[in-house]
């Protein structure tokens, strides 16, 4: 198999993607990342001891790297090619013209309508989105039903139970602990967090705030962040170690105005914490309102609030939770469960 990324970063998607080829690699099935060279992503697939294909930066489809891609297929016949974002299926659509014929699948991550819909309904063999709403997208966009599977994003549970709780953060009797994980992008929701805090505030005056995280929303947070009491609230920035911040924390908090699935959820949940979550996109696959954590309208600070204090009203409800939580992640978002799918998907198209 052939996993292909345009991602300089390592988020979400370019995990999870390091999740499959390490699972599959594991149980014995030749895996190589095409990468852009020097990324993130290529640097952890070295460290992994996975083969790397390195393509240039940008565009994903130069003529380069368009070179590239043909000479491998054609040097590796039979090969299931997995573009992991929209510029690498566009790659390697393109490269499957010019070279020999290659099974070609596409994870969809993103909970937005499709902009090329006649892109995605010719340029992969399959589809997998991960969760139903990103599915309802495509068959809207006109993809065909049998062309298209869930297979919801995985966590590494023994990653996460490894993971020791951070040092940064001092626990203080009677002061609980919300926190929220995820680049500081508009459609993540981080201003109704922060809107909805004075409110949680006037209810539970010891109660701190952490988010985790970076990028363009960075600014308009420390603003709203300023006109809160001090040591309320704190912005710790871009982190390798989430996994250690969710273990400080006593409630997860996801405020997304639209979400694929939700990868940070799933570990907060795999953490033991309950989660407040925005009703949006794919978050309802993750969390069961009233079960695992309560889910409130996207974009609503009042309700936000009010789901928080609820569960920091009562304890006994949001260790219920928490418990519920691990056990869903366990049997649906486990990292065997995804390779598996994954692997039952890629013997279905067989070789080409």
């Amino acid at each position: 198999m052939l996993h292909l990324s345009s991602e300089i970063g390592l988020r979400g998607g370019e995990r999870q993607l390091l999740l499959l080829a390490a699972g599959l690699e594991a149980l014995g099935f030749q895996q190589t990342v095409a990468a852009p060279r020097g990324s993130a992503l290529a640097r952890r697939a070295g460290a992994l001891g996975l083969p790397l294909l390195p393509l240039t930066p940008r565009p994903a489809w130069s003529p380069q790297n368009l070179v590239r891609l043909v000479r491998w297929l054609r040097a590796h016949p039979g090969t299931v090619a997995h573009a992991h974002t929209s510029p690498a299926l566009s790659l390697v659509a393109l490269a499957r013209r010019l070279g020999p014929p290659a099974a070609v699948v596409h994870t969809r991550r993103v909970a937005f309508p499709l902009r090329a819909a006649r892109k995605y309904r010719t340029a992969a063999d399959h589809y997998v989105a991960i969760s139903r709403a990103i599915a309802e997208q495509l068959l809207a966009g006109g993809l065909e039903a049998s062309r298209l599977s869930v297979i919801p994003s995985a966590v590494d549970l023994r990653a996460i139970d490894a993971a020791a709780v951070t040092p940064e953060v001092e626990r203080e009797p009677g002061r609980p602990l919300v926190g929220s994980v995820g680049a500081l992008t508009p459609e993540k929701g981080h201003r109704v967090l922060l809107r909805a805090w004075p409110l949680v505030l006037a209810q539970h005056p010891g109660a701190r705030l952490v988010v985790v995280g970076d990028g363009p929303e960075r600014s308009a947070l420390e603003r709203l962040a300023a006109a809160l009491p001090e040591g309320s609230v704190l912005l710790a920035g871009q982190r390798e170690d989430a996994v250690s911040w969710l273990k400080a924390l006593d409630l997860y908090v996801q405020p997304s105005l639209a979400e694929g699935l939700g990868g940070a959820v799933l570990e907060a949940m795999a953490c033991r914490l309950p989660v407040v979550a925005s009703r949006t996109g794919g978050l309802p696959d993750a969390v069961v309102d009233g079960s695992t954590g309560l889910l409130s309208p996207p974009g609503d600070p009042q309700a936000l609030a009010r789901s928080i204090m609820s569960l920091l009203g009562d304890p006994v409800r949001a260790r219920a939770m928490a418990a519920s939580g691990r056990a869903r992640v366990e049997g649906l978002f486990a990292t065997p469960v995804m390779v598996d799918a994954h692997l039952a998907l890629y013997h279905r198209l067989g070789p080409h």
